[in-house]
């Protein structure tokens, strides 16, 4: 099918839904206004939905609680009113022609949420008690109260089953990575898809310029304003994915944007103040005396490098309407400065959504989002050449690095002056992002509903590098220079239409057909000029004198087509059927087109009942989801080619990866039971998940004998599971006039496993001791080892009392020597699984109080417990070039002291991978605030609402036995492929080396609204 024909029918779809409302007469309706408030306190309730019963009629409350609701029919009306947290209500309304019914409602707390309505996953708003899928809910209070920088950010701790991980400090979100219910692929990343106010956009957290090879200092849904956000929807796992077909493999997260609400101008004002910190420092060698004994001069260029950070947010939104407009326009400005001297990040950006009355029947909500940051970083992680963090790690402590007469020293083995780093060299990123959707929702009868939707994500990118003559070490290009410019565009377009239609074929039962496409085309352009050989005065590439280009083009189309069957019966019962079937240009024709199933069943046991139990509901579903190549390797099914000119002329060589005409689509099967349960009249709830997966047709590279003309082609190579449990408990603890406390709980377990391999285990993650293996969980730690006494397990230590490494034969000889040596067979292999960098489980712990209706307090603690992590950094300090650890010191003592090391000791652990393994479990005091509202009459007089100031902490402690800056640190980030296609997978976890420390931050804000 081509372009053309899917935009003409489109064009047709819109028309065959727009010429009908032309003609439809409009009916006597009325107007319901009034405000939700909270029973205990009495302040009114942000972000309610209300709806009229039976309609799809409805308004979300604004800051004060206020709501209107216009185009009511006229006669006897029920209005439902619901909100994360609170007991659902229904309140019975009498609607005149003409005039306005007041309907104010109390809603009390409660932690059952069975009627909370949802729309991922299902096609159209649902009933949450109607969905046989886990889906959890963020909702705005949860993400203003955590004072998050970024979206991710503010969903950490808050979902089972989500490993939502800051891999990094750096600033303006820390390149965090959102893992849903395990490692799904190795080829996709391990982000869901994202989706906002239907508009699916990109979270690229690639490099266009060498700023840590693998690492990624920042994603892009660092551009969200998280003021913005009304809530967050996930689906974790393909039984609920299927809908969204071959990209949902990972999971689903949509985010809707905020509304506004019919009434007055309503102005809000928040300001946040904020500084960072560096939590601890990292200990290094500070011995007096030299391994000869001589005093000597060490120094702590901790201090130089890493500061007390400021940063400033302003928000300010405006929203109202009338019966016909209503409208949310927001500013937001962000200026946030890192730990790590010269790294900074500014944010501007704007927001407008609208939504229109077109005619009774007729909606149309535009929804526009500009964003504009500039971020100034610096190269961390594997980039040791100009890399700040690597520069420090491996030089020596005795090293003065200040400069002289305006000129630095560099190191004398690697890298270059991490102070001449902060002064001279520049990595400034601009972004300038645009995000906007128009919908139109069209009700030609009551139980008619038809959406159409078109949707843009729209993001500009540059990356400058400026690196200065003489700013580096060794003869390569590098050190005569360089300017490099690289622009990338990054363009998302997609249509979606969905219609669905509620019958009643007997009064026991209830049907909804729902039927639905969507179109997605995205093309990526990225232009590259690179200069070496800089003059002495200039930072352009134009002062370069040899120069180099690039350039890419890469374009992506998906189609698909889906349809779904609800049935419920008796209100207690609930089946779902559903299929999508879709096609990308990823895939070779003969395999483009493929089925995704879904089947549901969800039960009400027991609804809203007095006594102990109140209400209990059991579900489960069957699904099956897929995943796409990623840009990397968007073309795989074809042979491609690379310029090689020769003699001054133009020629082209083909490229080492053999093309696969045969390439599909890796496929994912879920099976999902749960039970959602209440207690002690809506106190107290449960969730209860089980799920297997089981990842088919998992794409990578397999190896290729050289005599093709290739070493590799992309091929289905082995499949994959992923089982586990995902609990949720809260508890309304205590609910009194003048205090009220909630609790929430989460507890996740998930057991991955490579279950077939067609190819030998390989490395996974290039240049590292990890390992996709058979039988193993995906991305083990596997290298070297100290060996042991296969009689009483101690280490093996040669004459000077240093550990025997085990693939060493100078350490342990031949196969003979080997197992005499040993005492038996104990040591028999080279290299062996040292360690599992996936945690055993992850859990949170969330504890709100408000006390006498002024004071409100909270704090998350969330954790994560069982893995192991590869210290890296430590091992680099112990490098023969750096011997700057601490406990190189020991090898500094002189004889006689009982803690001294011999010689070579802390070197020789080089080649011993097993030995930088550590535990890696923690627990993070993630979130803490205070929040008070000033709302005396000198107060209320400028501001009606009060003022609300807040003193918030974010990171504060962490408990941990990890000897490195922070043990949820993550080299690779969310990358699958890396720059320059350097090989790395999804499953590459748990190394730390040279990353950007997470710092601890402390914020002041202050909330104003009129």
């Amino acid at each position: 099918m081509t372009p053309t024909l899917v935009r003409r029918g489109a064009m047709l779809f819109a028309l065959a839904f727009a010429t009908p409302f032309l003609l439809s007469a409009q009916a006597a309706t009325g107007t319901v206004s009034g405000r939700i408030t909270d029973a205990s306190i009495g302040r009114g309730l942000p972000d309610v939905q209300v709806l009229i019963t039976g309609t799809r009629i409805g308004a979300v409350t604004g800051p004060n609680g206020e709501y209107t609701l216009v185009g009511v029919p006229t006669g006897p009306r029920s209005i439902t009113v619901r909100r994360i947290g609170y007991q659902a209500t229904t309140r019975s309304v009498q609607v005149l022609p003409g005039a306005t019914a007041t309907a104010d409602v109390a809603l009390n707390v409660s932690a059952v949420n069975l009627t909370e309505v949802v729309v991922t996953g299902t096609g159209t708003a649902t009933e949450k008690r109607k969905v046989g899928t886990s889906i959890a809910t963020v909702d705005s209070a949860l993400i203003s109260r955590a004072q998050a920088t970024t979206v991710d950010q503010a969903m950490q701790g808050k979902i089972p089953g989500a490993q939502i991980t800051q891999n990094s400090g750096s600033p303006g979100g820390g390149g965090i990575s959102v893992r849903l219910r395990g490692v799904n692929s190795f080829i996709s990343g391990s982000d869901p898809l994202y989706i906002v106010d239907g508009v699916i956009v990109d979270n690229e957290s690639g490099q266009l310029a060498d700023l840590g090879t693998r690492s990624n200092p920042q994603n892009r849904l660092a551009d969200l304003n998280p003021s913005d956000i009304e809530h967050i929807e996930i689906i974790r796992g393909a039984a609920a994915a299927a809908l969204y077909g071959s990209r949902a493999n990972n999971g689903v997260v949509q985010i809707f944007t905020k509304r506004g609400n019919i009434g007055r101008p309503h102005f809000t004002s928040t300001t946040r103040w904020s500084t960072s910190e560096l939590r601890e420092q990292q200990p290094f060698n500070f011995y007096p005396f030299d391994v000869n004994g001589l005093p000597v001069t060490r120094f702590n260029y901790q201090d130089d490098i890493f500061h007390r950070a400021p940063s400033w947010e302003q928000n300010i939104n405006i929203e109202g309407g009338n019966d016909q407009t209503r409208y949310f326009m927001s500013g937001n400005f962000a200026n946030e400065d890192g730990i790590m001297r010269s790294t900074s990040s500014r944010r501007n950006g704007a927001r407008i959504n609208l939504q229109q009355q077109l005619s009774p029947k007729l909606v149309a909500n535009v929804t526009s989002n500009y964003i504009s940051t500039n971020n100034q970083l610096q190269a961390f992680g594997e980039q040791n050449d100009y890399g700040i963090m690597g520069s420090l790690f491996f030089a020596p402590t005795n090293v003065d690095f200040r400069p002289v007469q305006g000129i630095y020293p560099l190191p004398p083995a690697l890298g270059t002056n991490p102070l001449l780093a902060i002064d001279r060299i520049r990595n400034p990123q601009t972004i300038e992002r645009f995000i906007g959707s128009t919908k139109l929702t069209w009700t030609p009868i009551t139980n008619l509903l038809v959406d159409y939707t078109i949707g843009l994500d729209n993001v500009g990118f540059e990356q400058r590098q400026f690196v200065p003559r003489n700013a580096v070490l060794g003869t390569a290009p590098l050190v005569t220079g360089r300017s490099q410019s690289v622009f990338e565009n990054n363009r998302v377009v997609n249509q979606d239409g969905v219609s669905s239609y509620t019958w009643s074929p007997r009064g026991s039962f209830e049907m909804r057909t729902t039927g639905g496409f969507n179109y997605t085309s995205q093309r990526v352009r990225i232009t590259q000029a690179t200069a070496n050989g800089l003059a002495p005065v200039g930072d352009l590439v134009s002062a370069g004198s040899v120069f180099s280009a690039a350039q890419t083009d890469v374009e992506l189309r998906t189609l698909g087509f889906y349809g779904q069957q609800e049935i419920g019966f008796r209100d207690r019962l609930f089946l779902t059927g559903a299929v999508r079937y879709d096609a990308s240009s990823t895939f070779a024709p003969s395999e483009r087109w493929q089925a995704f199933p879904k089947f549901s069943a969800s039960y009400v046991v027991i609804d809203s009942k007095p006594g102990a139990l109140n209400s209990l509901r059991v579900r489960s579903a069957l699904g099956w989801a897929g995943s796409q190549p990623g840009i990397l390797n968007a073309y795989s099914q074809f042979i491609s080619y690379t310029q090689l000119p020769f003699a001054g002329r133009p020629g082209f060589v083909n490229d080492v990866t053999f093309g696969n005409p045969n390439l599909k689509n890796e496929r994912a099967r879920e099976w999902e039971l749960g039970a959602d349960a209440g207690f002690l009249s809506g106190r107290v709830s449960t969730e209860a998940t089980y799920y297997n997966r089981v990842v088919s047709d998992l794409l990578f590279f397999r190896p290729l004998p050289t005599s093709t003309g290739f070493s590799r082609q992309f091929y289905p190579i082995g499949t994959m599971s992923n089982k586990g449990i995902e609990l949720s408990l809260r508890s309304t603890n205590v609910d009194a006039p003048n205090l009220q406390w909630t609790s929430t709980m989460t507890y996740a377990h998930n057991k991955n496993l490579v279950d077939s391999l067609t190819i030998l285990d390989f490395q996974s993650a290039g240049g590292y001791p990890n390992r996709i293996r058979q039988g193993e969980p995906a991305g083990v730690f596997y290298g070297s080892y100290a060996a042991r006494d296969c009689l009483t397990g101690a280490f093996l230590t040669d004459s000077l009392g240093r550990y025997r490494r085990s693939n060493q034969t100078s350490d342990m000889g031949n196969s003979a020597q080997r197992i005499a040596i040993s005492g038996g067979n104990c040591n028999d292999s080279l290299n062996r699984v040292i360690g599992d960098p996936n945690p055993k489980w992850m859990g949170s712990f969330l504890n709100e109080f408000t006390i006498a209706k002024k004071l409100r307090l909270r704090a998350l603690l969330d954790g994560v417990f069982g893995n192991k992590i590869m210290n890296l950094s430590t091992r680099a300090q112990n490098a023969g070039i750096a011997s700057n650890s601490k406990s190189y010191e020991r090898e500094l003592l002189p004889y006689g002291d009982p803690r001294k090391l011999p010689p070579t000791w802390n070197s020789r652990t080089q080649g011993i991978f097993e030995y930088w393994i550590e535990d890696g479990t923690f627990v993070k005091l993630r979130e803490l605030s205070a929040s008070y509202t000033l709302n005396g009459l000198g107060v209320q007089r400028f501001f009606p609402d009060g003022v609300d100031l807040t003193l918030s902490g974010r990171n504060l402690f962490v408990w941990t036995d990890y000897s490195g800056y922070d043990p949820e640190i993550n080299l690779f980030g969310t990358n699958a492929g890396g720059l320059g296609s350097v090989q790395t997978t999804a499953a590459d976890r748990g190394f730390d080396f040279g990353g950007y420390p997470i710092p601890r931050v402390w914020s002041l804000s202050a909330r104003v609204s009129f």
